[in-house]
């Protein structure tokens, strides 16, 4: 998207922190997950207009989610996707193309592009640690090839991984215990849970 870097900061976000900078602006948004439909469904009461663009015909959001953005007032185009970017200083109105070749020019105050992120390893791809499709590989204790340095979240990867936030929660608790053993041999593993203590006894 050609406008993205053009206006970044000036318009151009990719997540909405508070709802309330954008009362009374027109709304543009750019994906088709669950953060773009529920970000426009959250926008919708208080924009002045919000219009959700998406590049397919069908939308990867949870089903209930698009069923309710199609009754609330917000300007769905689907088969589109922003083209450029136009203002002064600021932006002002963006160009949707559309799948037959035709250009929309929308008003926006803001375009929020929701389109998710590409894991990129940056510096830690220098590191000499084994890389498999740009994520770093792990054991079952999520050590990396690299002793003594841990990979967690979707900069990782194993056999059977589900890319779920959950499942990154997960892996920090494994990393996190396996190296606290390493740092101190002899530590349990395994922490404890309130519900293994034994209950004091009640005086009589």
């Amino acid at each position: 998207m050609t406008c993205a870097t053009a206006y970044e900061g000036r318009g151009v976000v990719h997540h909405v922190p508070r709802l309330e900078e954008h009362r009374d602006r027109d709304v543009v948004i750019a994906g088709g997950g669950d953060s773009a439909v529920d970000w426009a469904l959250a926008l919708a009461p208080i924009a002045r207009s919000v219009t959700l663009v998406h590049r397919r015909a069908s939308f990867r959001a949870h089903e209930h989610s698009v069923r309710q953005l199609y009754g609330a007032p917000v300007r769905v185009l689907t088969d589109a996707q922003p083209v450029a970017c136009h203002g002064t200083g600021r932006l002002e109105s963006v160009d949707i193309g559309t799948r037959h070749g035709g250009t929309l020019n929308l008003p926006a105050h803001t375009l929020i592009t929701a389109l998710g992120f590409v894991t990129n390893l940056g510096p830690l791809a220098g590191w000499g640690m084994e890389v498999e499709y740009r994520q770093i590989r792990v054991d079952a204790a999520m050590r990396t090839s690299l002793p003594g340095v841990y990979a967690v979240g979707d900069g990782c990867t194993y056999p059977g991984r589900v890319p779920l936030i959950s499942v990154g929660f997960g892996e920090a608790a494994t990393a996190v215990n396996h190296a606290a053993v390493a740092l101190r041999p002899g530590a349990r593993l395994a922490p404890g849970h309130s519900s293994d203590a034994r209950p004091e006894p009640v005086p009589a």
